[in-house]
């Protein structure tokens, strides 16, 4: 379980890291969802602090996610604890 952690949480921290940097080319940074106005884009021309922010967040979000998925596959750091069908508490 640990190798597929390890992969999927690669291939996400580096998705993360592919969103942040196409950014810069195409100056609009996704932000979640606006309600039922589809998606929040914050823009560079727009708003530059708060482009800069997110982007800052984003690359450091990604930059983490794949670290610690990278010292998973290569066995330092150790997998994410999942509670599969064990251990399930009932009221």
């Amino acid at each position: 379980m640990a190798i597929f952690q390890g992969f999927f949480l690669l291939a996400v921290g580096l998705l993360i890291l592919a969103i942040a940097f196409r950014s810069l080319s195409r100056g609009w940074l996704p932000f979640g969802s606006n309600g039922f106005k589809g998606s929040l884009e914050i823009r560079r021309q727009e708003n530059p602090t708060s482009f800069w922010a997110v982007f800052a967040l984003y690359a450091l979000l990604g930059f983490a996610v794949a670290l610690y998925a990278a010292l998973m596959l290569i066995g330092i750091a150790p997998p994410l604890p999942l509670r599969g069908g064990q251990g399930r508490v009932s009221c």
